[in-house]
Formats: structure tokens, C-alpha cells, sequence
């Protein structure tokens, strides 16, 4: 197929060339048969990033106290040295698979990677394996090992995590850029609490910038990663390095045992930042993320915001009804509809996971069963790693929680369950099979609202006294992975108290993500918007309308990504009711370009006198949409330069708030741009583009 990966083998050199018509990366052995990467060039322009060998990508550990990669130099410790190689083919994947023995320890590693026929991203990680009869203590997983040797200056765009933040601009979602200094050094982290994503994404962007600061091309690359990790970028004379891999792992690696570290990503890029997101989603899209059901990401009505805990039969009966005629496409139960949950903290009830009588008298299958037949899809809520003490079943089973030097992980009546051990994981496979299956689930909303800190390091639990996080995260990977393969129709949506675990190893797991609990905004929910769509496809940046604001632009500041309302439908007045109704009809329609490309017209806003102009374009079609935001800009009129267009095309620009159409060419778009007109602060401007010729 075009793009596809060739892989060749230099037997008298023993080199391995894998190239595609986007890239080339040479890998082989220096002196002492250490394996290296000798190479790494952009075929589209020419840029080599590697100049001298340099450690493979995906190896980097800690053995018996000694820093490790394919490269550390031979002392009285000893190092790893190649033994053999292996290549796999399978559909549109190539894998390459080194074995490396080290030369005192018996213990081997098996570092792969992974290429992507018509894509420049690379996949990696290793296997470490004791083959001796003594263990050995490995410390630290790092899949992602990279040292590069750029020639132009060297700019990093990095991504804080999800957290609630009500001022403006919000500290979450962030981008910085900065320019890569010699000596610099810049560290991103999962943050103290263990949360992946509480601090920093996982998550980099390297851009060669030219003398004007424009971003020319570059490399992205990310951590698979859902536990606690760390990162650190630094440059170092002409060379730029970046390390990130899983923290708090301390193994002792028994006789005839192994360990698998997390996986990596790296992608080259050619274009400014907008081009690294959009080259960067096509991958996750065709090779991470599940595949996604049609007309996806659906539209939502989510109980939360509007109705909390105070819910009952009667009450989101009305709600279906209302939500149906508004055009929603999912109806979601949020906390508090089972065993033990009234009308207050919903954490009360926690690991019961039967639906409460009181508030479904007919059943929760009831329930479903009228959404369904109002041509909706049931949604339900579950915080499977958290559990109330008040419950029979964490009575019953104290030996399931998580515990860090005898002290039960939590606070007052909340514990944090351990996945790390095999008894919950299987508890949890059959009794969230169960809530699916019983209550005709087909979305399931999985949130996480505690914190682990350093994790579990009770031994009795199944894993070891240090390796607690690691464990409890490949549990939670076995618990979804099973719901998926149980159920192929359902829906994940992940949550962790708003975007507290957003990462890539979730990304495998679940179609969407609730981005932020701070939703209440518009102006935040944009810029949430406005920084996550750089790392994670746009299906994964779920935001609602809530009860705080619903005006058209309210509406539109959540068209970015996912679209979902979580207000009290049965408290809106008919003009409200109107309004959302023709605004979920105008995120249908725009929903297709949402998923194609988004041009980022103006920078992330900094202060609330910024515009926030969004370009969404669909190249198979050469057709899109301009959505526009003026907050409190002293401004009515702004000129945008498009993107993507065909310069030797005309389009026809249908202005959906006032009606009027003009006809401008490609050539203009591109090079004198489009004036837009927002008379209101506060409020929004939509125009779609079509080509006439």
C-alpha cells in the first residue's frame, strides 16, 4: 500500500533500515554490540535529528541501583549487548523486536518498536526478563529515551493536566512554549496526589523553528502511561534529550520473571503546531483508540450538573422526555442511583452497584428500557476504584484496600480499593458485566475521584511492597479492556474529578473524556478546549451546557470536541428549550469537521479581551466551518487568515447568525483573510464554508 514501512537488514554492517515515504530510521550495533539508533531523518525535508548513535528509544531502567539503556558505557557493572533480532508484519503494522543480554545479571530485555504503514509515528517499550538464579531490583520504567541533534533553534510546547480552576486564564489545559536555552531543563509530572494527569499531560512537542519563530516541522511523542510518571527535557550543548517513563516502580524481578514497561510514542512532524495535532490524531485515531460508533462522539444529556444526587424515576422520566425532543443522542444517569446513595454525598453507597429501590421503584431496567424506546442510547455512572467503609462489601473485604504503611488509603469514610490485586479485578470484570448487562448499559461513564499517592504497598495484596502503582494501573487496564471485549457496543468515558487522568494508556481504553468538572464558564471551556486538542483527538474533549449559561455562544464555546448538557430540562422555558434544540441540530452538522481538522486561527486566549477563533476543515471535501468568540474585546471586527484551503478554489461563505452569503477565493482567504463580526460582547459568530468551484 502507498506509505507502507519497509524494513531492510544490512547483514555485513548488521543494520536495520526501517523507511516509509515519511521517514528513515537506521538502527544498529556500536562497538561492544551495543544497539543503537544511527539515524532518524524526515524524508519530506531532509532533517536529520540524529548525527552521532544514540540509545534506543524505548529502553531505560534502573538495575540493582545502576542507571541503564542500550547504550551505558561497559564498567564493573556490565551492560547490555545485543544478541538477535526479530521482525513481525501483521495488517498495517511492522514490529521490530531486539534482544539484548546483559553481560553479568542474566537478565534480557526485549526492546520493540513498532512503525505505522502511512504515518511517521513510532511505538516503543521493552521487557525486561531474569534468566538467572538470583533477583535482581529493577527501579523505574522508561519506554521514551530520546537524545536528538537538531540544526535549527528549538522550540517545546508542553500541556498542564485537568484540574478545577474557576479564574481566568485556567491553569488547566495550558500550553507554554519556550524556546529551548543551552542548559535548560524542564521537568513535567503526573503531580504529587498520583493522578496521571493532575499536574502535566504526558505529553511533548520539539518544533524547529526559523529566524522569524516560525514552526517549520518537529517531533511529538507521549507516555501510555496511567500511574504516576515524570519527564524531563533538556538540552545540552547541540543535543536535546527527553526522558519519561512510570515512577514508584520498584521491582524485585524473581529467577524465570519479567516485567513489561509501559509503551511510548513518537511522532515526526512537518508543519507548524496545528499540523503535529492533526498528523498526531490520525494515528491515535487508525492505531490507539478504539474505534468509534457511528455518528460519534453522540450527543448527551448527563443528570449531574442539574440534578446531583436528588434524582428519582419521575424526575429523569421528564428529563428523557425533554432530552429526546431536544435531539440528544445519549441519556446518562450520573451518581446516585444506587444502594446506599440518598440525596446527599454521592460518594455514600459506593461499591453496592445495584440500583436503588427507593428511587427506581420500577427498576433501573425500566428506566433504560424508556430511554431506548425515546431512540436514545443509556448511559450510567460508576467509581469502581473508590469505596464507601460503610458498605457490606468493603466489610466484608478490608483485605481490598489499598494500604501505605498499614494506613488505609482514603479519607474519613472512603477508601481507594487495590486493582493490584487479582481478587478485585476479577470482583469488578463480573459485577460491572453485570450492571451492563442487567440494566441495558450502553455507555459507561468510569470515574475516579481519589486520590493514590504514592500507591498500595501491602505485599498480601497480589503485588509487591514497591510496585503497588504499577500493578493497580495494569488492573484497571484489565477490568476495561475486558468490559470492551464483553461488550463490543459500549461506550467508555473516562473522568477522574474532571481530567485528573487523561493519558494515553486511558486513550486505549475508553471513546471520550470529561475534560474539566470547572464547565461552568464558556470562557474556560474554550480554552480547555483550545490547549487539549494538541495532544488528544477531538472525540476525547467531552464538555456540557449547564445550568450557569445558555445563550448560543454558551452552546458553541462546547462544540469543540464531545457536546453534551447536564442542566434541569424541566426548569428551561420554551425560548430556552427552542434555542438548545436548533444548537444540537447546528453541532450535528458541524460535528464531521470537528473530527477532520481544526485550525487554531488565534493563539490560546490570555486574558478575557482575547478572541478565540476556531477553523474546522474536512481536506476530502475541501469544506468547513469558522467558529468565532468574542468575549469582552473592546473589538467588534476581527480578520482571521484561513487554512488549508486551495488557493486556485472559490468558496462560498454562509454567515449562520445573519443569513448572508458571499463568494471570496482561496488566494484571498489564505493571504488578505476573513473579517468577522461579533456586535456583542459575550456572544459568537458561525460561518460555514463550501468550495463553488
Amino acid at each position: 500500500m502507498a506509505g507502507s514501512i519497509e524494513v531492510t537488514y544490512d547483514a555485513a554492517q548488521e543494520r536495520w533500515q526501517i523507511s516509509s515515504p515519511l521517514f528513515t530510521l537506521i538502527i544498529g550495533l556500536t562497538e561492544g554490540r551495543r544497539l543503537a539508533v544511527l539515524s532518524w531523518r524526515n524524508a519530506l525535508t531532509g532533517t536529520e535529528w540524529v548525527k552521532v548513535p544514540v540509545p534506543m528509544f524505548g529502553f531505560g531502567t534502573t538495575i540493582n541501583g545502576t542507571p541503564i539503556t542500550s547504550l551505558s558505557p561497559q564498567n564493573d557493572s556490565g551492560s547490555f549487548v545485543f544478541t538477535d533480532a526479530q521482525q513481525h508484519r501483521q495488517g498495517n503494522l511492522t514490529e521490530l523486536q531486539f534482544r539484548l543480554k546483559h553481560q553479568q545479571l542474566n537478565v534480557t530485555a526485549t526492546v520493540w518498536l513498532k512503525a505505522f504503514d502511512g504515518s511517521s509515528a513510532l511505538e516503543s517499550g521493552f521487557v525486561l526478563r531474569n534468566e538467572g538464579s538470583e533477583p535482581v531490583e529493577v527501579s523505574g520504567l522508561d519506554p521514551l529515551n530520546l537524545t536528538l541533534h537538531p540544526n535549527l533553534q528549538v522550540r517545546l510546547l508542553t500541556l498542564t493536566g485537568g484540574r478545577y480552576d474557576d479564574k481566568f486564564p485556567p491553569s488547566s489545559f495550558a500550553l507554554t512554549e519556550q524556546t529551548l536555552q543551552d542548559g535548560a531543563s524542564v521537568r513535567i509530572f503526573c503531580g504529587d496526589e498520583g493522578r496521571s494527569s493532575a499536574k502535566d499531560i504526558p505529553w511533548f512537542a520539539l518544533g524547529l523553528a526559523s529566524d522569524t519563530g516560525e514552526i517549520l516541522e518537529g517531533i511529538v511523542g507521549g507516555l501510555e502511561w496511567s500511574g504516576r510518571w515524570r519527564g524531563l527535557i533538556q538540552k545540552r550543548g547541540n543535543a536535546v534529550t527527553v526522558q519519561m517513563g512510570a515512577i514508584e516502580v520498584v521491582h524485585r524481578l524473581s529467577p524465570n520473571s519479567e516485567i513489561h514497561s509501559p509503551s511510548a510514542f513518537l511522532s515526526l512532524f512537518t508543519g507548524d503546531w496545528d499540523d503535529a495535532g492533526w498528523q498526531l490524531h490520525q494515528w491515535q485515531e487508525k492505531f490507539l483508540c478504539p474505534i468509534a460508533p457511528q455518528n460519534f462522539p453522540w450527543v448527551q444529556f448527563n443528570s449531574w450538573f442539574g440534578w446531583t444526587t436528588n434524582i428519582d424515576e419521575a424526575i429523569l422520566k421528564r428529563e428523557v422526555d425533554i432530552a429526546a425532543d431536544l435531539g440528544c443522542e445519549v441519556f446518562v444517569v450520573d451518581a446516585g442511583w444506587y444502594e446506599g446513595c440518598g440525596t446527599g454525598d454521592f460518594g455514600h453507597g459506593l461499591g453496592n452497584w445495584v440500583e436503588h429501590k427507593g428511587k427506581f421503584p420500577s427498576g433501573l431496567k425500566a428506566l433504560s428500557d424508556y430511554v431506548h424506546s425515546k431512540g436514545m442510547k443509556f448511559g450510567l455512572w460508576v467509581e469502581p476504584e473508590r469505596i464507601d467503609l460503610e458498605t457490606e462489601i468493603a466489610k466484608q473485604h478490608p483485605d481490598w484496600l489499598a494500604k501505605r504503611d498499614g494506613r488505609i488509603i482514603g479519607g474519613g469514610r472512603y477508601a481507594h480499593l487495590c486493582f493490584g490485586n487479582p481478587q478485585v479485578v476479577e470482583w469488578f470484570k463480573e459485577r460491572l458485566a453485570k450492571v451492563i448487562s442487567d440494566y441495558g448499559v450502553d455507555w459507561l461513564k468510569w470515574d475516579y475521584n481519589i486520590a493514590y499517592g504514592l500507591g498500595c504497598n501491602d505485599p498480601t495484596h497480589g503485588h509487591q511492597d514497591g510496585d503497588g502503582t504499577y500493578a493497580h494501573t495494569q488492573g484497571v487496564y484489565a477490568v476495561k479492556a475486558f468490559l470492551r471485549e464483553k461488550f463490543p457496543h459500549l461506550v467508555l468515558e473516562g473522568c477522574a474529578s474532571g481530567g485528573n487522568r487523561i493519558d494515553f494508556g486511558i486513550l486505549r481504553h475508553v471513546h471520550t473524556y470529561w475534560l474539566s468538572d470547572f464547565t461552568h464558564r464558556a470562557v474556560n471551556v474554550r480554552f480547555h478546549l483550545t490547549g487539549a486538542w494538541f495532544a488528544m483527538p477531538p472525540r476525547y474533549l467531552n464538555t456540557w451546557v449547564v445550568h450557569e449559561g445558555t445563550t448560543v455562544a454558551d452552546f458553541r464555546s462546547r462544540m469543540g470536541g464531545a457536546f453534551g448538557i447536564s442542566p434541569r430540562l424541566a426548569e428551561w422555558d420554551e425560548e430556552t428549550k427552542v434555542r438548545a434544540k436548533k444548537c444540537i441540530a447546528e453541532y450535528k452538522k458541524l460535528r464531521p469537521f470537528v473530527l477532520k481538522r481544526r485550525f487554531l486561527l488565534t493563539p490560546q486566549a490570555k486574558s478575557l479581551q482575547d478572541w478565540t477563533v476556531w477553523q474546522f476543515h474536512d481536506p476530502e471535501t475541501d469544506s468547513g466551518a469558522v467558529l468565532a468568540f468574542r468575549e469582552q474585546s473592546p473589538d467588534e471586527r476581527l480578520t482571521v487568515r484561513l487554512k488549508g484551503l486551495n488557493p486556485d478554489s472559490r468558496y462560498q461563505l454562509h454567515n449562520a447568525d445573519t443569513g448572508e452569503t458571499q463568494t471570496l477565493t482561496g488566494t484571498h482567504l489564505l493571504r488578505d483573510g476573513l473579517t468577522l463580526t461579533i456586535p456583542e460582547q459575550g456572544s459568537s459568530t458561525l460561518c460555514w464554508i463550501q468550495r463553488s468551484g
